[in-house]
């Protein structure tokens, strides 16, 4: 998410260092049973930072604007420095989990941005969340409890759900005149990841998903993740540091707002394993 106060930045290292620390306590007292009874439950937090480039179009009503622009460039043509939270929740019960993923972006340019207009405002929350199942590879709970073992366990999930969109446009004309709606829509998606480990402490995963079909005026949206990982532990708590390349693609239709954006830019994220 891309939060506008200037408290936020310091709430992700704590709020990680106190998942950690809830999962350090209940990590120890499941080691102190012993193995001979496997927990089937398992869950992963993820906080990660992504800094997409944006290109497509903004509406509100029959009032356009395009954007076209990398990330770095974007910075430059922003009235202040988007600061970004986002956040990956998996919950899983032997094959079966559930998953919670949510950002939230806030874009404010300077005036005078083109000839038809002096700004543009855009905010856009995303929130998927669905059902998954590992078709082939250990159990969560397994890679969990054998994580000090660093031994290779390459997976495949599937998972289908939704994803909700919210949008907020804000368009300022010239002469002063300044047009703006928010909407929120939710379409279907399905996907599915790909984890391979190739040594004992790195892995890739690559992840996509495709969705909208035309539900709720979404016409299209989807989505592709590929990244490097490392295997470690922190405060021994099995985590993983990752980095790599995510794209988003939202096509909603023409109403109150709408949007044909791409966004696509440079991921790093940290997650821990319970």
């Amino acid at each position: 998410m891309i939060l506008k106060t200037g408290h936020f930045p310091y709430f992700k290292p704590l709020a990680f260092a106190v998942a950690l620390a809830t999962a350090a306590s209940a990590h120890g007292a499941e080691t102190a049973k012993g193995d001979a009874v496997q927990n089937p439950w398992a869950f992963n937090l993820s906080l990660y930072t992504w800094l997409p480039g944006v290109s497509g179009d903004f509406s509100v009503g029959p009032y356009s604007k395009s954007v076209d622009a990398s990330f770095i460039n974007i910075v430059g043509k922003l009235r202040n420095f988007p600061m970004a939270f986002n956040g990956h929740f998996e919950a899983h019960y032997e094959k079966l989990g559930f998953y919670l993923d949510g950002n939230y972006m806030s874009m404010d340019f300077k005036p005078r941005f083109d000839r038809v207009s002096s700004g543009l405002s855009m905010d856009m929350g995303i929130m998927d969340y669905g059902v998954m199942y590992r078709v082939f590879g250990p159990s969560a709970s397994e890679r969990v409890g054998n994580w000090s073992k660093k031994s290779n366990s390459n997976l495949l999930e599937i998972y289908a759900g939704g994803r909700s969109i919210w949008l907020g446009n804000q368009l300022d004309l010239i002469r002063g005149i300044s047009v703006s709606g928010s909407k929120s829509f939710t379409a279907p998606i399905v996907g599915g990841k790909v984890l391979v480990e190739f040594s004992p402490h790195w892995f890739a995963l690559v992840d996509g998903n495709v969705g909208g079909f035309g539900v709720d005026n979404v016409s299209f949206t989807g989505g592709a993740l590929g990244t490097v990982g490392y295997r470690t532990s922190f405060f021994g708590v099995p985590s993983s540091v990752e980095a790599g390349y995510k794209v988003l693609r939202v096509s909603v239709d023409k109403g109150v707002v709408g949007v044909d954006v791409t966004l696509n830019g440079p991921f790093v994220g940290l997650t821990g394993y319970w």
